[in-house]
C-alpha cells in the first residue's frame, strides 16, 4: 500500500460559524459630477455656432456688398478665394459643436474633438493669411503666416487650457 491510501482525515463538522476579523473601508459617499465639461461644453457650441453664423452671413453678404469695396478705395477679394476662405473656418466650427456637445454628455472623446477643431482652426488661420496675403495683409506671405501663427498659437493654447478645465478635476466624470 502506498502512503496516499493510509492517510486518515479525521475531525467534526460544527454549525457554529468561525468569527473573521474584517477590517471596514470607511464610510462611502455619493460624489455628485462636475458642471464644468457642461458648462465649457456649453460656451464652445456658443462660440461655433457664433463662427458659423458670422460666416455664413459673410457669404451672403457677399453678394449684396460685392461693389462697396471699390467705392472705399479698398482692393476686393476674389469671389472664389472669399468663398474658400470662409469654408475653411466652417469646417473646424462644425467640429467645434459637434465637441461641445459630446462635452456636455461627458465624453472625453468631445474634449479631444474640441482640442482637435482648434488646432485645426490655428491651422486653417495660417492658410487664410497666406491666401489673403495680398489683399490687405503686409504684401509678404511668410511675415503673414509667422505673425499669425505666433498670435494665433498664443490664442490656441489659452483656449485649449480653458477646454482642459475639466480633466484637472478630480471629479469631473467625463468618461
Amino acid at each position: 500500500m502506498s502512503d496516499e491510501e493510509n492517510d486518515v482525515f479525521s475531525g467534526s463538522v460544527t454549525s457554529q460559524p468561525q468569527m473573521v476579523n474584517v477590517q471596514t473601508s470607511g464610510p462611502m459617499y455619493m460624489v455628485e459630477r462636475s458642471s464644468a465639461p457642461q458648462v465649457i461644453g456649453i460656451l464652445v457650441i456658443l462660440y461655433n455656432l457664433l463662427v458659423t453664423a458670422l460666416g455664413l452671413f459673410g457669404l451672403v453678404a457677399l453678394a449684396f456688398l460685392s461693389d462697396l469695396d471699390e467705392s472705399v478705395g479698398i482692393e476686393a477679394l476674389p469671389f472664389g478665394l472669399l468663398v474658400v476662405t470662409i469654408s475653411l473656418t466652417l469646417i473646424p466650427a462644425g467640429m467645434g459643436i459637434f465637441g461641445g456637445y459630446k462635452m456636455f454628455m461627458y465624453k472625453k472623446q468631445g474634449l479631444w474633438l474640441v482640442l482637435g477643431s482648434i488646432a485645426l482652426g490655428w491651422i486653417i488661420s495660417i492658410v487664410n493669411s497666406v491666401l489673403t496675403t495680398d489683399y490687405g495683409g503686409t504684401g509678404d506671405a511668410a511675415l503673414d503666416a509667422g505673425l499669425n501663427g505666433v498670435c494665433g498659437l498664443a490664442c490656441a493654447a489659452i483656449c485649449g487650457l480653458i477646454v482642459c478645465i475639466p480633466l484637472f478635476m478630480a471629479n469631473s466624470g467625463m468618461e
